[in-house]
């Protein structure tokens, strides 16, 4: 059994992160895919302007796989957090029960920082 030792709240923090970093993806690939059919629409030969599309448009394909990965990053976080929460509150439970109730005198002095 592994024992986590998280704080939900920097769990939840990097999530929002992540989500500021997917958003600004998102904004790029939307500016790549405008770029993409501006540049088509404008190489004059047919050849040179396909590839330019097309490696474009693999690009955009790749930054959509990662936004969705990233996507699947900050639900795990902000799940975990909540999870580690749910879970701390029921271990505290578990203890408080098996030692008759926490006493804050009894406490004084621990980091629970590095608990």
């Amino acid at each position: 059994m592994s024992i986590y030792t998280g704080d939900p709240a920097r769990l939840q923090s990097s999530a929002n992160s992540t989500t500021q970093c997917l958003n600004e993806l998102e904004n790029q690939l939307t500016a790549l895919s405008n770029v993409q059919d501006d540049l088509h629409q404008a190489v004059v030969s047919a050849g040179t302007g396909a590839a330019i599309y097309n490696t474009l448009g693999d690009a955009w394909q790749k930054g959509k796989a990662l936004a969705g990965t990233l996507g699947d990053i900050v639900t795990q976080l902000s799940q975990t957090g909540v999870r580690v929460d749910a879970q701390d509150i029921e271990n505290a439970s578990h203890v408080n029960s098996s030692v008759g109730g926490w006493s804050t005198s009894a406490a004084a002095g621990i980091n629970l920082d590095r608990v």
